[in-house]
């Protein structure tokens, strides 16, 4: 089996703001429109644990603050600074260590004295200087989103891949990373538990399980995972015979022995 179908790359989050729309977290009519636009930018997903938030047509996900807008009132309504979460990461997870993460006075100073807008859709140089001082915190190894963060030796992006063999959730084999930016993204995967027995997904096995009892035809259902569409995606192309091989031979040697 090719080992490009066992490796899923976690993409980037896009988000598409409208032109000539505000989306300012304190006015309710448009701080409605930015979870729209977020929730559509992360295809329904939390951003952080990839576990779905709408269902049903309904959007249950929290509007997060990647820094936390208790460090300036700047930041409550900077668009760039906020993302899309389920309930669990944003007000647990995401928690953890926020009063060591405190930015000191000189740096919020610095970034409120050059900030061009706070509703500016795009980050400005202030902003993203604040970012680069707040992941350098201890607390703070957070990819955060929905900008993502570049590693501070590499310069390259730092990104999670699901392995489906080992059923975890690890650092991208896709860049040259050094052993500290790894770490910096397995600190983060630890933060959301995204690999915690009895808390990771078992959404992949209950998929394959699916597609296998349905001859290698799988269903367009909503799976409560982004690595079921990811996945999904691996398999456009193949024919049921093909899916059906495949998926068997995943359900066989790798999910139930990582999820059972």
């Amino acid at each position: 089996m090719s080992e490009n179908l066992l490796i899923l790359s976690i993409p980037k989050f896009k988000v598409d703001f409208l032109k000539n729309s505000g989306y300012r977290y304190r006015v309710e009519e448009e701080k409605n429109e930015l979870k729209k636009q977020l929730a559509k930018g992360s295809n329904g997903y939390c951003m952080y644990c990839y576990r779905r938030i709408v269902l049903d047509g309904q959007n249950f996900g929290h509007l997060e603050h990647a820094i936390e807008k208790s460090n300036s009132n700047k930041l409550i309504d900077c668009v760039p600074n906020i993302a899309i979460a389920c309930s669990v990461c944003n007000t647990s997870y995401k928690k953890r260590g926020e009063k060591q993460r405190k930015l000191s006075k000189k740096v919020i100073v610095d970034f409120e004295n050059n900030l061009c807008d706070e509703n500016c859709v795009k980050p400005c140089s202030a902003y993203l200087k604040l970012r680069e001082e707040y992941v350098k915190k201890e607390h703070a190894h957070i990819i955060l989103q929905p900008l993502g963060v570049k590693g501070n030796d590499s310069k390259e992006e730092l990104e999670i891949e699901y392995n489906i063999l080992d059923g975890e959730f690890k650092p991208s084999q896709n860049h040259r990373y050094t052993d500290k930016e790894r770490q910096f993204i397995q600190n983060h995967i630890d933060r959301f538990q995204l690999n915690e027995k009895g808390i990771k997904t078992k959404q992949l096995l209950k998929f394959l399980k699916d597609t296998i009892n349905n001859g290698g035809r799988y269903t367009t259902m909503e799976y409560n995972h982004m690595i079921v569409e990811l996945f999904v995606e691996k398999l456009k192309g193949k024919n049921e015979e093909e899916i059906l091989k495949i998926c068997s031979a995943i359900y066989e040697y790798a999910v139930v022995k990582f999820y059972t």
